[in-house]
């Protein structure tokens, strides 16, 4: 019981908890290469439904892990919200990283699914 009541305060589980959910990590793999606009993002980290993607871009966005901008360069078109990592996102590279490199020392190649990789 006390190591459960732990946990929930303790920042790695809170972190993991955050970084599980489907998604969250293809997302910012996919943004570490640069800003995109929604349709792009959906296209980057494919399979993803347009519900889910919004549900998980305004969740790292409350969390400060993404910021939403507006493109002022839609010129009568409708205003296209482009996506960027803040600086805490940014700080994922590390974490992204070190998949990569247990991925490389863990996983055969049958294992990897083939994706272009973000850095």
């Amino acid at each position: 019981m006390i190591q459960e009541q732990h946990d929930i305060f303790c920042p790695v589980y809170r972190a993991i908890g955050v970084l599980q959910e489907k998604w969250v990590l293809h997302i910012v793999r996919s943004l570490l290469a640069g800003p995109k606009g929604f349709n792009e993002l959906s296209r980057a980290i494919g399979g993803c439904n347009s519900a889910t993607l919004t549900q998980r871009l305004e969740g790292l966005e409350t969390l400060g892990i993404i910021s939403k901008a507006t493109d002022q360069e839609a010129q009568g078109k409708l205003a296209r919200s482009i996506y960027t990592l803040t600086p805490g996102g940014q700080e994922l590279q590390r974490v992204i990283g070190a998949i990569g490199e247990w991925a490389d020392l863990h996983l055969s190649e049958e294992e990897i699914v083939k994706t272009p990789c973000a850095g």
